[in-house]
């Protein structure tokens, strides 16, 4: 746990290295996180463009099927329709008995099948199993004795018979030579409805594909030969082709029908997502760049000015101020507050070099600094950590959630989602600035430390009070916070206050005792080489004897048992490589003069170790006992 101290040269090499790697980092992250945001934009995008335009685009496929098996449905129904006019007819019912040729020679003509808008007509006599057939082109006019002979053999075979008996009718598709026709069979009655059927009869309507195009408004292609058990769906790069059957009674497909469909909602979606992703790219870019530049500009150079600066002063014990330009900011602020804290240091410099402080004070404006850079050393941190986190924290897709949320035609499931989303967002800012805040809480409590510290070796030694009241709750906080921000480092911190402890002493000393016993353990863990840093503070007090105890402990490089004494002699220091050993000597001579005791204990090297420091409890009745928080 010894100061660690550092040469002027590789101090240096160090600041030029560390200035370099900071710029480089931040501009490395500035640039991962715009390739990270651009890609999960347009992977977000691009699902969600994908999702809407299949689900449109599937809607409007899932309407054209509907439309086939309506035209399919409608077809049969209209045909089933007209059959029923020409079935429940007396001239009709009396013909199936007779066959007889009037019948035929007024209704069985061209001009009646194209009013009734059919191309065949059979009818069939349970009685002995006769039939008639008669077929017409509706579009010439002449007699089909082909197709009408087909028609009687499909209509006499015995299953078909049967089921037409059994059903009172049937309506189904059918191929007669090489192409599809609709068929409706109608059991014929008498038009009062009485009197037992003597039989059924039978219309049949081409379904060609200038009908199937007409009904659909799309390209169509029937084709008689096609044997396809279910619709097929197959999506190219520009068009959609749909395969629908068409089932005949027995459930197979008889025919089928192939629909040409364009994705002109596929195109828009591609050209939609391209224009998108380039334009929200090169915004984001953009941000980067200037986000970049200001970054560097407000806040890296001037904190690494001010922290070659305090470098150059620890290194060299030279004490001069600040001569670049104060920014007007906060910066600028502390800037200025550095140069009067320079100024009132040079004035006590000579009174620190002449006079020997009962407190061990008399060290150098080096050793001050030293405290001073303890407490500035998380400052950089925090400041270094907001300048990380200081991009947008919503999601880069929240002004597109809120456009879709004002949106009025937007789904009511959708807003649902949106306003969750946005309400997460909300939360995880809160959470964020809470964070920022607490950083800035603790960076501004540093700043104010040294500030202290300073005004504190601007009085006169024989000012300097001792009997000040020092809440060990607050102190061991606040120092625990410099291995909490320690640079780069992650150390585990562990802070315990049995109850409500005061001590009493210097509030601003005991805090750069406490500050330097840190930092040393910080260095023991560095040295060590460990990656699971851990530092423990601890304060308890027994009443009894008027005494609180503050315990540091650490899993560091320790040191042998028989050398602790020798750590508080001025200059002694546990790292020969390096030169130091001022800061526990101040920090011995501090609490010896708060009345208390300081001792370090180790197991050995490798061990880790231990601080101890005991002071006066602070005796005040109108105190009441409490937890501290």
């Amino acid at each position: 746990m010894n100061e660690l101290s550092r040469s002027p040269a590789s101090t240096r090499s160090d600041r030029r290295r560390g200035g370099g790697r900071i710029g480089n980092t931040l501009l490395f992250n500035l640039a991962v996180i715009g390739v990270v945001a651009v890609s999960a934009l347009f992977l977000l995008l691009s699902a969600m463009i994908d999702r809407t335009f299949d689900t449109l685009e599937g809607r409007e496929l899932q309407a054209h099927l509907g439309r086939v098996a309506d035209f399919q449905k409608s077809s049969l129904r209209s045909l089933t329709s007209r059959s029923k006019d020409w079935a429940v007819w007396d001239d009709s019912y009396h013909y199936a008995q007779d066959f007889n040729a009037a019948y035929e020679a007024s209704n069985v003509n061209a001009e009646s099948f194209h009013n009734a808008l059919v191309d065949g007509l059979a009818i069939y006599r349970y009685d002995g199993g006769a039939a008639r057939a008669f077929a017409f082109d509706r579009g010439s006019g002449e007699a089909l004795p082909g197709l009408a002979a087909t028609l009687k053999g499909w209509v006499t075979r015995p299953a078909f018979v049967q089921q037409v008996r059994a059903r009172n009718g049937a309506q189904t598709f059918v191929t007669f030579g090489g192409e599809l026709y609709g068929l409706a069979a109608v059991q014929l009655r008498r038009s009062d409805g009485g009197g037992a059927t003597p039989g059924f009869l039978v219309f049949i309507d081409k379904i060609g594909n200038d009908k199937a195009t007409q009904a659909l408004q799309v390209a169509t292609e029937l084709d008689p030969a096609a044997r396809v058990a279910a619709t097929s769906i197959d999506k190219r790069a520009d068009t959609i082709e749909v395969i629908a059957p068409f089932k005949g009674l027995d459930g197979h497909t008889v025919a089928a029908l192939h629909l040409h469909l364009k994705r002109p909602l596929t195109a828009a979606a591609n050209e939609l997502l391209s224009i998108t992703f380039g334009g929200v790219m090169a915004v984001i870019l953009l941000l980067l760049v200037a986000l970049g530049r200001r970054v560097r500009t407000l806040v890296l150079e001037p904190v690494e000015r001010l922290h070659l600066h305090v470098s150059h002063i620890r290194e060299t014990g030279e004490l001069r101020e600040m001569d670049a330009p104060a920014p007007a900011n906060e910066l600028g602020g502390l800037q200025d507050e550095f140069n009067h804290m320079t100024k009132e240091l040079q004035g006590l410099r000579a009174q620190l070099e002449s006079r020997s402080f009962t407190l061990g004070k008399s060290q150098s404006a080096v050793g001050l600094m030293h405290n001073l850079r303890n407490c500035l050393s998380p400052v950089r941190v925090i400041l270094e950590t907001l300048d990380q986190g200081s991009a947008d924290p919503l999601p880069s897709h929240a002004p597109r959630a809120l456009q879709e949320l004002a949106n009025e035609t937007t789904p009511p499931e959708r807003r649902a989602k949106l306003k969750e989303f946005l309400a997460a967002a909300h939360e995880h800012v809160g959470a964020l600035h809470a964070m920022r805040h607490q950083q800035i809480r603790e960076a501004a409590r540093n700043l104010t430390n040294a500030l202290d510290a300073i005004d504190l070796a601007g009085k006169d030694q024989r000012e300097t009070r001792f009997d000040e009241r020092c809440d060990l709750a607050g102190l061991l906080s606040h120092s625990g916070n410099i291995a909490r921000y320690a640079e780069n480092m992650t150390v585990a911190v562990d802070v315990r206050c049995d109850g409500y402890v005061a001590a009493t002493g210097n509030r601003v000393l005991l805090s750069q005792v406490l500050e330097n016993i840190v930092t040393n353990a910080l260095e023991a863990i560095r040295e060590s080489g460990r990656e699971d840093g851990a530092i423990s503070l601890q304060a308890s007090q027994d009443p009894v004897s008027g005494t609180c105890t503050i315990t540091v402990r650490d899993n560091g490089a320790g040191f042998a048992p028989d050398i602790s004494e020798r750590l508080f002699e001025r200059g002694f220091s546990t790292r020969t490589s390096k030169s130091g050993g001022l800061g526990l000597h101040w920090c011995a001579n501090t609490v010896r003069a708060m009345s208390g005791e300081f001792r370090l204990e180790s197991d050995g090297k490798g061990t880790g170790a231990r601080a101890f420091l005991h002071l006066p409890l602070w005796q005040d009745p109108d105190i009441p006992a409490r937890d501290a928080a």
